[in-house]
C-alpha cells in the first residue's frame, strides 16, 4: 500500500499480508497518527484509486468521525 503526501510528495509504501478493509484501515490509521503528529497538521483529504478494500462501513465510520473527505 503505498501513500503519497500531495503537499511535499513523501512517499510511504507499507507491505499488506492482504488486501482487506481492516488491514489498510490500520495501516492508515498508523500513517495518519504518524503523519500528524510529525508535521503539527491534521489529515483532511484522501485520493483514493478506487480499490474495493477502501469500501466498506468500517472505513466509512472512521472516515466521518475524523472529517476525512474522499
Amino acid at each position: 500500500m503505498m501513500m503519497i503526501d500531495g503537499f511535499s510528495s513523501y512517499r510511504t509504501i507499507t507491505f499488506l499480508p492482504a488486501k482487506s478493509a481492516d488491514i489498510t484501515l490500520k495501516v492508515f490509521k498508523s500513517y495518519q497518527t504518524e503523519a500528524e503528529h510529525q508535521t503539527g497538521k491534521r489529515i483532511r483529504q484522501l485520493r483514493l484509486d478506487m480499490g474495493q478494500e477502501w469500501f466498506n462501513t468500517a472505513w466509512e465510520q472512521y472516515r466521518k468521525d475524523q472529517g476525512l473527505v474522499f
